[in-house]
């Protein structure tokens, strides 16, 4: 056999590589050089690979984008709602703090009353608030950030208020109705803003009603049986009827004497016909006089409260046994002493 030689095998691999080769001309209008590309098969084919490889990368990477666009945008919208969320949580955790000081100076108040008028205290005055919407908040934006805004209300002072988890919707998987919440602190604030002052003008009130009721000399001076009371009687002294201006209340010779209201002494001395006399001034128009004492234990200008001792039982003036002749002026007018003494 002849061997093929070398130079055949090339003209060969040629011809094959000619045979299904493409060639791209660029032929230009203006009589330029042509430009032309050939391509062989397996150029082709690596060719077709790698466009649709490109072509797959193209697809994915704006899959990817668009995807990435719709997250920032939901983000976008749940940070923009959640900024909004947090700015009405800290209205509302403002609005309670305020509702929590208010409670406190109404529950204050209400001991402050209680105490003028001699009542036990509240020893309950609050019950916790507990967080508010928080579980909601947490569920509607995951991860974010909740303050629980705690604040008290009374469990009883003055019947009015009561807890606020009674008043706040409750809520679980529903969207938190923030402005109802608002609203309803707002009324409660209010409520308790009217409560607050309805309770200073009581508690002036009861001041000044108890100031007046510790000037009324509604307290006994001596204890004793009453020998004589007020108005016209049968004179001791004759048989003709005279007109008594005071009670006596008869008593061994020497028991203390004490003041029937706090007030201040405004006469110590002796006085016609009534024997040492102890007089003393309660304010509000009211005036006492203690008579035929056998001594004295004040002097002019002092203040004594209600029970203090001022004397002694006397029969000192004009008298026909130990006992107090005790006399009642209100504005200048004498009064009848047992209907002002309760004990």
């Amino acid at each position: 056999m002849t061997p093929i030689s070398t130079e055949s095998k090339q003209r060969g691999a040629r011809a094959k590589e000619r045979k299904g080769a493409f060639t791209i001309m660029i032929v230009p209008d203006n009589g330029e050089k042509m430009w032309s590309l050939k391509l062989s098969p397996d150029q082709l084919r690596y060719g077709f690979i790698g466009l649709s490889g490109f072509a797959c990368l193209l697809l994915i990477a704006a899959l990817v984008f668009v995807f990435t666009v719709g997250n920032t945008e939901e983000l976008m919208r749940l940070r923009i709602v959640n900024e909004e969320q947090k700015q009405q949580i800290e209205a509302i955790q403002y609005l309670t703090t305020s509702v929590q000081e208010r409670v406190h100076r109404v529950h204050e108040m209400d001991n402050t009353i209680r105490r003028m008028v001699g009542l036990e205290e509240d020893k309950n005055p609050v019950v916790p608030l507990g967080n508010i919407g928080e579980s909601a908040i947490a569920e509607e934006i995951p991860g974010a950030e909740t303050e629980p805004a705690a604040g008290y209300v009374p469990s009883r002072s003055t019947g009015f208020t009561r807890s606020v988890s009674a008043i706040i919707p409750s809520t679980s998987n529903e969207e938190m109705d923030f402005e109802s919440v608002k609203h309803t602190l707002q009324e409660l604030n209010h409520q308790l803003e009217n409560q607050q002052e309805g309770l200073g003008k009581l508690a002036k009130e009861v001041e000044l009603r108890l100031d007046y009721l510790s000037a009324v000399p509604s307290s006994a001076p001596v204890r004793g049986e009453i020998s004589s009371s007020f108005g016209y009687r049968q004179s001791p002294f004759g048989t003709k009827k005279e007109f008594h201006s005071g009670l006596d209340i008869a008593a061994d010779y020497g028991t203390p004497v004490r003041s029937a209201a706090k007030g201040k002494i405004i006469f110590v001395g002796w006085k016609p016909g009534l024997g040492k006399t102890v007089e003393v001034e309660h304010g509000y128009g009211f005036t006492t006089a203690y008579c035929h004492l056998s001594a004295t234990s004040v002097r002019v200008g002092d203040v004594v409260e209600r029970a203090d001792m001022i004397g002694k039982v006397g029969n000192s003036g004009r008298s026909t046994g130990p006992h107090l002749h005790f006399m009642i002026y209100k504005k200048g007018n004498l009064q009848d002493p047992q209907r002002y003494m309760l004990h």
